[in-house]
């Protein structure tokens, strides 16, 4: 599995950026959709994947 960093673009906020587990691009926006959902965040206008996380170290 990778780690994929997905951006939000929202209408009337500030765009939030999101770190995923996935093993696709495909299912990492899946992912973050449905987290959107849950979080009941319903301005965002679209949902893009920016790129893979190749570590978490600094």
């Amino acid at each position: 599995m990778a780690y994929y960093k997905v951006q939000v673009n929202r209408q009337s906020n500030p765009p939030k950026i999101i770190v995923v587990k996935a093993l696709r691009p495909q299912e990492a926006l899946t992912k973050v959709a449905s987290e959107l959902r849950d979080e009941g965040i319903t301005d965002a206008r679209t949902i893009e994947v920016i790129g893979q996380v190749a570590s978490f170290r600094g």
